[in-house]
């Protein structure tokens, strides 16, 4: 089988840090980095990252972290979660899917939930 990708998804380094929302009694820092974006949440509660955009016809939005590994939303959702115990975080890419389920799929057959803009065989 043979697996089309044409989505080149965003490196975040490329982008002005956004700084996460967070709720009252808490703080957060957003800077820019060479790998991405550093965030950190101190505070109680979680705060949330918003993607530099949307990309255009996705619900669902998937966080590459600097480790490789990724955040994936359950359903639609483009934000990602950010706790002080987990602070600080680096993310490095964003992947857009026009489906939620989509990146619960690929994971369950072990494809990458981003890859190159080119054919790969699978």
């Amino acid at each position: 089988m043979r697996i089309r990708n044409l989505y080149d998804p965003p490196t975040l380094k490329d982008y002005p840090a956004n700084v996460p929302w967070v709720p009252d009694g808490a703080t957060s820092t957003g800077e820019t980095t060479a790998d991405g974006w550093k965030v950190t949440v101190t505070g109680n509660g979680t705060g949330w990252l918003y993607p530099p955009h949307t990309p255009d016809g996705c619900l669902c939005v998937c966080w590459q972290r600097q480790d490789g590994t990724y955040f994936k939303n359950i359903g639609t959702g483009v934000t990602f979660p950010v706790t002080q115990a987990e602070s600080p975080i680096v993310v490095t890419r964003v992947c857009g899917y026009l489906d939620g389920n989509l990146p619960g799929m690929l994971d369950a057959i072990g494809l990458p939930l981003v890859f190159a803009a080119s054919d790969h065989p699978y």
